[in-house]
């Protein structure tokens, strides 16, 4: 067996495949008292990487109390986005109308289905939250 063969053999030996977010329960128990959590993707755009990161972070907010969700995103364009997931007054109606503010680089990246799912459970979230209590997300 090869360096590569063995390379191979032990990422497969230490891999799970992901089907469903119970598959992410070793992840968050390891992830148990930790105060920051840096999630990270292997390309921009790909929409595996936005829907677990999604899941990840929604686990860690309900079962970790973790408050605030910081991306590579603009400021200005996400602050807009917290404003409407914490319920501020003269926010936006909805997260299509918030994701459509999005004016800087990179669009794409942030103003996509998989991003409008976790600002609506974001807001979902929050709605019943006292004001100091509810999560945020900053660019």
């Amino acid at each position: 067996m090869d360096i590569v063969d063995k390379r191979v053999a032990a990422l497969k030996k230490a891999s799970k495949k992901l089907t469903n977010v119970l598959d992410l329960d070793p992840l968050i128990a390891e992830l148990s008292g930790s105060r920051v959590v840096l999630l990270g993707e292997a390309s921009h755009g790909t929409h595996e990487y936005y829907t677990w990161r999604a899941a990840i972070s929604k686990r860690l907010i309900q079962e970790q109390g973790f408050n605030c969700i910081a991306v590579e995103g603009d400021w200005p364009d996400f602050y807009r986005v917290n404003r409407y997931v914490k319920h501020y007054n003269k926010s936006h109606n909805s997260s299509v109308d918030v994701l459509k503010q999005f004016n800087r680089w990179p669009t794409w990246m942030w103003a996509n289905w998989e991003i409008e799912a976790l600002v609506n459970w974001l807001h979902d979230h929050n709605e019943n939250l006292p004001a100091n209590n509810r999560v945020g997300i900053y660019g």
